[in-house]
């Protein structure tokens, strides 16, 4: 487990809105990595044992393509998190 995964993980269990979240953390990643996204969406396509693309697509599958833009992903992690569980 890479250490930006760890850093997620530490967030999910700090922020924990008691409910699954991942929906709405897709679609607030989505709004604000449009490219990464799309990436993610594409590699799905590739795979023919994946029915549903959008479906697949989890906050952790930001990890995988973010780059060096890890801090930027954590930090927009945490801001809908707070959100969700309204701190």
């Amino acid at each position: 487990m890479t250490e930006l995964y760890k850093k997620m993980n530490e967030l999910d269990n700090k922020y924990d809105p008691g409910y699954d979240f991942e929906e709405e953390t897709v679609d607030y990643l989505k709004s604000k990595f449009p490219e990464i996204y799309k990436l993610i969406i594409e590699e799905f396509k590739k795979d023919p044992t994946i029915i549903d693309p959008v479906a697949e697509v989890t906050p952790g599958r930001f990890v995988d393509y973010i780059g060096d833009r890890g801090e930027e992903l954590l930090k927009e992690y945490e801001t809908i998190l707070k959100k969700l569980t309204g701190e």
